[in-house]
């Protein structure tokens, strides 16, 4: 990356150019006795995500740090953003992080992230004997809770405030802030699942 960044620098391009360092998912690396990346504990689903934006509307928030809860799909809204591509008919899920960059971040951002985990071509399919089509994970994290649904199992659900390294899954408690938490991240998800995604080549403003 110092190599990088010295090109840039001698060929007068740090001026112009936007840098987004990231991954595509974490490691446990014997986080929770596990390798890899088969469930979603934070050590696998909290990447690093780094921009410098060389436009001066991000010196309000240069090197700081955002708490917001962004997704990887918010990368290339905010490429779109900064080179034009507004006038792209694609629907895109994600969002442009500029307004977080810029310390304006808008009043309607969302409240909740997803991921999803296909393990049908895991061994643990098998040992759990279930069908391809109904191997698939999804988990919803509102900064506090974290929601995680299996197809035919019951959910698990984690307090992060009260505890950070998800140890306690309180997927079964009857207490009623833990059913309340369960129910409402229950329809949340669901909102996001039924949100329309056969027509990704057609926004809305272009039918309107």
């Amino acid at each position: 990356m110092g190599v990088l960044f010295r090109f840039l620098e001698e060929r007068g391009l740090m001026d112009r150019t936007m840098i987004v360092f990231t991954s595509d998912h974490g490691d446990y690396l014997g986080d929770h006795w596990l390798g890899e990346k088969d469930l979603f504990h934070e050590p696998v689903i909290k990447l690093p995500l780094i921009i410098y934006d060389p436009d001066e509307r991000a010196d309000a928030t240069r090197g700081t740090r955002s708490r917001a809860l962004v997704e990887s799909v918010d990368i290339v809204p905010t490429l779109l953003d900064v080179y034009g591509g507004s006038a792209v008919p694609h629907v895109l899920d994600g969002l442009s992080l500029r307004p977080l960059l810029f310390g304006t971040q808008a009043h309607d951002w969302r409240s909740a992230v997803v991921c999803e985990y296909d393990f049908s071509f895991q061994d643990s399919r098998i040992e759990l004997q279930v069908k391809p089509r109904e191997a698939w994970m999804r988990m919803i994290f509102d900064g506090r809770w974290k929601y995680v649904l299996f197809e035919n199992y019951r959910p698990m659900l984690f307090d992060l405030d009260a505890d950070p390294e998800e140890f306690h899954d309180l997927g079964a408690s009857t207490a009623p802030e833990h059913a309340a938490a369960r129910e409402s991240l229950h329809e949340a998800l669901f909102k996001w699942a039924r949100q329309p995604r056969q027509r990704v080549t057609v926004a809305d403003g272009s039918i309107e």
